[in-house]
Parts: C-alpha cells; sequence; structure tokens
C-alpha cells in the first residue's frame, strides 16, 4: 500500500495512511524501548498527537516516514529522559526504620499486638503464667529456677508447655 498523492489528500487521511501503513514498525520500535505495554500505549498516543500537530509538514516533506520517526525517536527519547528523572532511589538500610519509627499506625499495632498477646497470657494456667511473664522480663532458665525454687530442667519443660498452649490460644482463640 503506498500513500495517496499529497496534493490531493487533506492531511488528516495522509497521517492516518502513514500511520496505518508504519503502525507495525513503531509498535516494534517502541518494543525495544519500552517494557511496559500501558506506557508504550501512552507513547503511540503521545506519537500520533506529535503527529497530527505535524500533519501539514509531514504531508509537505520529502520523506514523510523518516519524518514519522524522527517524531518516534524524540517522543521515545523524551519518554526516556522523563522516566529517568523520576526514578525513585533505593533506599538505604536504616531508611524503612525511620519513616515508621514515629508511625502512629505502628504504634497502635504494637498496642493492639501487646494486649492480645496480654489477654493470651491471662488465659494460661497459673503456673505457665508464671514461668512466662518471667521469663518475658529475659530472665533466663537457671534464674526462673532460683525464684521460683524448680530444677532448670522443670522450668524449661513449662516454658515449652507455655510457649505452646501461648501459641495455640493466640492462634484459635480460647
Amino acid at each position: 500500500m503506498t500513500l495517496s498523492s499529497t496534493s490531493l489528500v487533506q492531511p488528516e487521511q495522509f497521517l492516518l495512511e502513514l500511520w496505518q501503513q508504519n503502525q507495525a514498525a513503531i509498535s516494534r520500535t517502541l518494543m525495544a524501548s519500552e517494557a511496559d505495554p500501558a506506557a508504550r500505549q501512552d507513547l503511540k498516543q503521545d506519537i500520533f498527537l506529535a503527529l497530527h500537530q505535524s500533519a501539514t509538514r509531514i504531508q509537505a516533506a520529502e520523506m514523510p516516514r523518516a519524518y514519522l520517526f524522527r517524531i518516534v525517536h524524540n517522543v521515545t527519547v523524551d519518554h526516556i529522559a522523563r522516566a529517568k528523572r523520576q526514578q525513585w532511589q533505593p533506599l538505604d538500610e536504616d531508611t524503612p526504620q525511620l519513616l515508621v519509627q514515629d508511625c502512629p499506625s505502628t504504634e497502635l499495632t504494637e498496642q493492639q499486638q501487646s494486649h492480645q498477646l496480654m489477654q493470651a497470657i491471662r488465659c494460661l494456667s497459673p503456673a505457665n503464667r508464671q514461668v512466662i511473664l518471667l521469663a518475658m522480663e529475659d530472665l533466663d532458665a537457671p534464674e526462673i529456677a532460683d525464684i521460683l525454687q524448680l530444677s532448670q530442667g522443670a522450668v524449661r519443660v513449662r516454658l515449652n508447655r507455655a510457649k505452646t498452649e501461648l501459641m495455640e490460644i493466640m492462634q484459635h482463640g480460647r
């Protein structure tokens, strides 16, 4: 299919024919520059708009197809440059912690979790509750054994039982 004689056709009709004849080539060119299908579609629209704005110049050009691909090239280069300017910088290791440090939702979540944990601890048997509360105060098995006047083995057994019971309560409720 060839382009209609430039002097006999309206610029809009000429552009439509030029677009239709080169649409596959434009798509291939854009695929090489942009992986995102939605962004490629946006680029096609930008290219078509630029074509429409240059309709009379394209129709008068000696090589309209070359003019079309110059527009494709310019729009694509602008897109790439814009994307680089807007590119997000990766966060360093401390940034996520700084973002949530004083976040009200984080504090609320922590309060809710603490409340749920305390409710679950209240459901434990008295012996398991006593052992787990001491462990939560960063006391180790020998210290807990000394406080409760139990053997270290008995403390470890109670701690395991308390943790198991606590996990079950937290997961399934009681």
